[in-house]
């Protein structure tokens, strides 16, 4: 039903799905995208995150990770196993990120995150993913897919949001977030997209199961990486699309110096050609 209203002031149209997500992440900061991935890619994903995670442990030891806060972070798992890149770049999540930080953004990071029952997550504190800065900018810097490959629900502990806070520069007080917290509350294969600014946190799994997600963060390219994708992924690189090249950093590196960067500049104006 088309909603009335008088007075002088113009309406945002909205004519599909994206146009929808996008509206709500510039108004509350976030969207839920349902339907991303199949009850079988998702049991793959499963795998995938616990054997990569496996294997960090071992490489760092377990006592370490514990040490620098790190138990239960599946940590850049594209440069384990490039499959992590079809999560990074899901065509219905990159037009969302598209609308905000334009045609050229990178991926600054993809961490897995694994919720155990019973035990309090490390990033189960208020925080925003970029948390040393506090600045409001008129538009995005950042936009970030978190994709739940378990379920989110009161239960398993889905990622705590506050709305609207990507607007303020502050954190709320208590009252405030206890009053306005959203617990997410989604379906396995489906995705929380919002502002980066947005406060936001693990929920306590009370479940009997494990929850894990993959949280994404994309940014404009003049944001450094979290990962040196280019660099870690050099001898990979014949085996990525340009596209994929492109959102990974390599477009997007620091020259060496002034012939460097003349260089870079040449060759895309010969490309443009």
């Amino acid at each position: 039903m088309k909603e009335k209203f008088y007075g002088r002031f113009d309406q945002t149209i909205v004519e599909d799905e994206i146009g929808r997500h996008i509206e709500e992440i510039a108004h509350r900061g976030l969207t839920f995208v349902h339907g991303c991935f199949s009850q079988g890619e998702l049991a793959i994903w499963r795998q995938k995150i616990d054997s990569i995670y496996e294997k960090q442990e071992n490489e760092f030891g377990r006592d370490i990770l514990a040490a620098i806060q790190e138990l239960d972070v599946c940590r850049a798992p594209l440069l384990y196993d490039l499959d992590f890149v079809k999560l990074a770049t899901h065509p219905k999540i990159l037009s969302i990120v598209r609308h905000f930080l334009g045609d050229w953004f990178i991926l600054n990071l993809q961490n897995a995150t694994i919720v155990r029952p019973g035990v309090r997550h490390h990033q189960s504190s208020w925080h925003r993913d970029f948390p040393y800065h506090s600045f409001i900018g008129s538009r995005p810097l950042a936009i970030n897919a978190l994709l739940a490959i378990d379920e989110f629900s009161a239960e398993s502990g889905g990622t705590n949001v506050v709305p609207f806070t990507h607007k303020t520069d502050v954190l709320p007080s208590d009252l405030y977030i206890e009053a306005n917290r959203i617990e997410s509350a989604i379906p396995a294969g489906s995705a929380i997209v919002f502002d980066s600014m947005l406060f936001h946190r693990a929920g306590f799994n009370r479940s009997s199961a494990i929850r894990r997600s993959v949280n994404h963060l994309y940014t404009i390219p003049t944001i450094k990486q979290q990962y040196d994708f280019p660099r870690a992924l050099a001898e990979q690189q014949q085996k990525l699309a340009p596209d994929v090249l492109r959102l990974l950093g390599f477009a997007a590196e620091v020259p060496l110096d002034d012939k460097a960067w003349r260089k870079a500049r040449a060759q895309r104006l010969q490309r443009q050609a």
